[in-house]
């Protein structure tokens, strides 16, 4: 490759709007190995289709027989680009959800359905799954993306969610190494600093990442994360050492993909060219979504010409990701055929995931939690509405609040956390169930329609709560079920 084209192959990034042709021309303009879809590019299904035909299209008009990366965030919950609320496709819970139900068959299944509609797209890269550890309510950035506060039990959820993925026919990317969920700043603001000695990082953080690294997971995402302990001062999507522990310690041999370099932990201090170099310098193999990208890869050229940057170390890394697309191809021809008709076919498996992880903290366990006639206070008005659809088609009467009911039931959120009620059904993060006195308490770790159908389920008896706590909330049990 000329050193344009290297250059480009190493960068992964945004584009423009919903037209297929300017997402094409994007890619081919600075030799680009793939593109990242957000919320802006999304029409609809056809037309993310379409995307991903073209970009594939001109993949190959660029003579390269290896694909194009056409990745996308979905997590599930709220980090989740292709939803319900951008059109047919299946809304996933919190990957807390996942921690709960401590299910690794459920998990890896969730995960395959989930890469299936994305496969079905035109995707074939996914920023997920989160692999943080989160300490409960300090943590101000991860909270529900992550499975768990017990590393050994995040650890499961993490490599099933890789292995589903795979089976997909989808790229998982395990991240934000070395570990954001124990922080206090928000690296899309500033930058984090981890005081965490090495032998502390290694029993808590790095364990999920370690067991995800021994379980092929074929990408790890570089958090902007200064760690004392190993680089005082310096993120680890541009400190040699991160990468060192990440390859010499954890044993890892994919592509190591930075997180956005579009973030203020980076931003504040560099350029989009100086955050490229530096970050293929201390031995990222992709590089995403710089701010400006044009001038990312002139500065990786310039770089390439002055000696700055080695070819060497450039060549490793675009040849990481080529081999990285061509795994995918693999993967996705061993994987059960999709089309755009398979969109929305992955709700079984979101069901069963937050059927898994529902818990039960408070009241009597094994009968029904709800008489005939309820009311329903609190959550948003999108929450009363999907709580109320689901607990009608369960067949419960859900009546005006001037009206008498058997059970008064009220939704717990972060906005609305607090309140008296027969039973308490907590959407968000568990730590919230200690802000009401209700008898019966609820965690559902999510508010997809699958997620109240779920909960309506236990409300009427028809199902258990199999679910135990994933984080230690004081004064609460794990289960009373």
């Amino acid at each position: 490759m000329s050193p344009e084209e290297v250059a480009g192959q190493v960068l992964l990034a945004r584009y423009p709007g919903t037209d297929p042709a300017a997402a094409a021309a994007a890619l081919t303009a600075h030799h680009l190995a793939g593109l990242v879809l957000f919320s802006e590019n999304v029409a609809s299904v056809d037309q993310v289709a379409a995307t991903g035909s073209a970009l594939q299209a001109a993949q190959a008009e660029s003579g390269r027989d290896w694909p194009a990366a056409f990745a996308v965030d979905n997590e599930g919950g709220l980090v989740q680009r292709l939803g319900a609320a951008a059109g047919p496709w299946t809304s996933f819970p919190t990957f807390m959800s996942a921690g709960a139900a401590d299910d690794p068959a459920v998990t890896s299944a969730a995960a395959e359905a989930m890469a299936l509609e994305l496969r079905a797209s035109g995707l074939n890269y996914d920023f997920a799954p989160d692999a943080d550890v989160t300490v409960g309510p300090a943590d101000v950035t991860i909270g529900m993306r992550a499975a768990s506060s017990d590393p050994e039990r995040a650890a499961r959820a993490v490599t099933a969610a890789t292995a589903g993925f795979t089976a997909g026919g989808v790229i998982s990317s395990v991240k934000h190494f070395p570990g954001h969920g124990s922080l206090t700043v928000d690296s899309h603001q500033g930058l984090p600093v981890q005081g965490a000695s090495a032998a502390e990082l290694a029993a808590r953080d790095l364990v999920p990442f370690e067991r995800a690294v021994d379980a092929g997971a074929p990408t790890v995402m570089m958090g902007h994360i200064a760690v004392e302990a190993w680089d005082p001062g310096v993120p680890a999507s541009v400190s040699p050492e991160a990468y060192r522990v990440l390859r010499e310690d954890l044993g890892f041999t994919g592509v190591a993909i930075t997180d956005g370099l579009d973030m203020g932990a980076l931003t504040q201090t560099w350029s989009s060219a100086e955050i490229a170099v530096l970050a293929l310098q201390a031995g990222a193999d992709l590089l995403l979504g710089p701010v400006d990208v044009p001038a990312a890869h002139a500065g990786i050229v310039a770089a390439l010409a002055d000696g700055s940057l080695g070819r060497d170390r450039v060549d490793e890394a675009a040849g990481r990701v080529i081999a990285l697309m061509r795994w995918q191809a693999a993967i996705a021809a061993d994987a059960q055929a999709v089309t755009t008709a398979d969109v929305g076919s992955a709700a079984p498996a979101s069901l069963a995931l937050s059927a898994a992880a529902i818990t039960q903290v408070a009241g009597q366990c094994g009968r029904a939690l709800a008489g005939d006639t309820i009311h329903v206070r609190g959550g948003s008005r999108a929450d009363w509405d999907g709580f109320v659809a689901a607990a009608e088609a369960a067949g419960l009467d859900v009546v005006a609040l001037e009206q008498p009911a058997d059970t008064d039931v009220r939704l717990l959120t972060g906005a609305t956390p607090s309140g008296s009620a027969d039973v308490a059904v907590l959407l968000d993060e568990p730590w919230l169930l200690t802000e009401t006195d209700a008898p019966t308490r609820l965690a559902v770790y999510g508010r997809t329609a699958q997620a109240f159908e779920a909960v309506a389920a236990v409300l009427t008896g028809a199902a258990p709560a199999p679910g135990t706590l994933p984080v230690e909330v004081s004064g609460l049990p794990a289960t009373v079920c």
